[in-house]
C-alpha cells in the first residue's frame, strides 16, 4: 500500500522506508535465496510480488515512492533472471491489482469503490489472494514452469488493459 501524498510533500523518511521495504527487502531475500540455491547447485524459482502500479500501464498520483519501488522491483526481476539463469534459477514477478485481503480490508469498505471498479475493470470485481494469486505462485514454483524466467505476470482482472482510463461519469 502507498501513503497517498503529493511527491513534493512526501518526506525523505517515508521515501526511504518505502524503498527499503519494497525494493531493498525484496533484493535481500532474492539475493540470499539465490546464494543458497547456487551453493547447493539447486535449480529453483524466486518470485517477487510487485504491483500493477509499478508496471507502467497505470499510474497513481500521490504514490511516487511506491510506484518507483515497484517499477524498480520489476527491473530487478529481469536483471536477476538474466544473471541467475546460468544456475537454473528462475526469477519472475507477479503484479497484482487490488485484492481482498487483510491488508486491504479498510480500503474495501470505502463507499463507492465497488461502483468505480465495476466501471473501470473488465471483470468487474476484486480478486482474492486464494486462488487467484496462489495458483500463479504454484505454477511458478513447479517444474512445469522451468522455461519461464524474467517475466512480469499481471493479475488484475483486466484493470490495466486500457492504460489510464478516462471516464466522464465514474
Amino acid at each position: 500500500m502507498c501513503a497517498v501524498q503529493n511527491s513534493l510533500d512526501f518526506s525523505e523518511e517515508d521515501w526511504d522506508k518505502t524503498i527499503r521495504t519494497n525494493l531493498k527487502g525484496a533484493w535481500l531475500v532474492s539475493k540470499y535465496v539465490g546464494l543458497q540455491m547456487r551453493a547447493f547447485n539447486q535449480a529453483g524459482s524466486i518470485i517477487n510480488i510487485s504491483s500493477i502500479t509499478g508496471h507502467q500501464r497505470t499510474f497513481t498520483p500521490g504514490c511516487l515512492a511506491y510506484a518507483s519501488s515497484k517499477s524498480a522491483l520489476n527491473t530487478m526481476t529481469k536483471v536477476m533472471a538474466m544473471e541467475l539463469g546460468k544456475n537454473k534459477i528462475r526469477v519472475n514477478s507477479i503484479c497484482p491489482a487490488l485484492y481482498k485481503s487483510e491488508i486491504t480490508e479498510g480500503l474495501m469498505r470505502k463507499k463507492g469503490l465497488k461502483q468505480v471498479i465495476s466501471k473501470m475493470v473488465p471483470l468487474r470485481d476484486f480478486g482474492t489472494t486464494n486462488p487467484a494469486l496462489t495458483l500463479l505462485v504454484r505454477y511458478l514454483i513447479c517444474d512445469t514452469s522451468d522455461y519461464v524466467t524474467g517475466n512480469i505476470f499481471i493479475a488484475d482482472a483486466g484493470h490495466t488493459l486500457t492504460g489510464v482510463p478516462i471516464y466522464s461519469s465514474l
